[in-house]
């Protein structure tokens, strides 16, 4: 499967590709009439597009695709070959290998291969989009903290020439892995370890970090890569890791923005917003616990029902700058 995204997001397109073009849409005879099992991945099919997507897996919308059509559909919110039938769409997801493309970065991934790791989310893509709203001439250096699967520092790359030297630091062993095998870029040298530690001693041109943003009731420091520690270290310490004029991009989601705010204020860094986007919250342990949610509810989360789901965000990209 490939999911591509426009540039600006306001459009995600789902083809069937390779060997799902005989599994699932039936192409499994040639032009001669002989039996095909299998195709280059290169070879594709269109099934939907949908407009302003707020999520790359958004099963309210697929759900709400005809369960057969023989021709094309197009409605103001989504297009629909006459392959864009609703279980299609579904049995595509089923499949461990899909390719994400943002704007001409793409990224193979298959979740099975490593473990731990998720493929680029809204969030990721929210990120490269604001990225590209951004200066980034003067930037020779640059690392990467929480990297996962390595897609933003791949469009970071993939679109800043003047970029030398670019560092990536995950605790999962599996994003260094999954990094040396998707993005093949010199200037690129993936780490695992933990980012604070790694940051000792080190500036760069530049800091980014899509850094877990849920803060937990009663504690938000009892493990430094869930709620909002990482996040908390960079507004308080970033400065320390850049380079004269460096700044730090990251993500501040509205339900974290009650603990970063006086952390914003005591650190006196300037906060600049790049992009923004409402999004549903749909991480299963946190919808299903009680007490996570009325807290989530008391600072942030918005219970809002539409368009399928009953709780939102807000995901902000900003700049952080001394």
């Amino acid at each position: 499967m490939i999911i591509y995204f426009d540039r600006d997001l306001t459009s995600e397109t789902i083809y069937a590709n390779g060997d799902e073009l005989a599994i699932v849409l039936g192409r499994d005879k040639d032009a001669d009439g002989n039996r095909v099992y299998s195709w280059p991945r290169e070879e594709k099919e269109h099934l939907v597009t949908f407009q302003d997507p707020v999520l790359v897996t958004d099963n309210y919308r697929i759900g709400n695709l005809p369960p057969f059509n023989k021709a094309p559909v197009k409605t103001d919110r989504y297009e629909a070959s006459r392959f864009g039938t609703r279980d299609n769409v579904f049995r595509l997801f089923e499949f461990p290998v899909r390719t994400t493309i943002y704007d001409g970065t793409s990224l193979e991934f298959e979740q099975q291969k490593y473990p731990g790791l998720w493929g680029p989310s809204i969030d990721t893509l929210l990120a490269c989009y604001g990225t590209r709203l951004l200066d980034l001439d003067d930037v020779r250096t640059m690392c990467e903290l929480g990297s996962g699967s390595g897609f933003w520092t791949k469009d970071i790359l993939a679109n800043n020439i003047n970029l030398l030297l670019a560092h990536t630091i995950d605790l999962n062993p599996a994003s260094e892995r999954c990094i040396r095998d998707t993005v093949h870029d010199i200037r690129l040298i993936p780490k695992t370890g933990d980012a604070i530690a790694f940051l000792e001693g080190k500036r760069y041109d530049r800091l980014f970090c899509n850094p877990p943003y849920l803060p937990r009731p009663k504690s938000i420091d009892d493990n430094p890569y869930e709620g909002i520690s990482l996040f908390a270290y960079l507004i308080l310490h970033g400065q320390e890791h850049l380079t004269r004029d460096g700044s730090v991009v990251t993500n501040i989601s509205s339900l974290c923005e009650h603990l970063t705010d006086p952390l914003i204020r005591k650190a006196g860094v300037n906060v600049r917003k790049i992009a923004t986007r409402e999004v549903p919250l749909k991480v299963f342990n946190v919808l299903n616990n009680k007490e996570w949610m009325a807290y989530l509810l008391d600072h942030g989360l918005r219970h809002n029902p539409h368009d399928g789901y009953e709780f939102w965000q807000t995901i902000n990209i900003v700049e952080l700058r001394s």
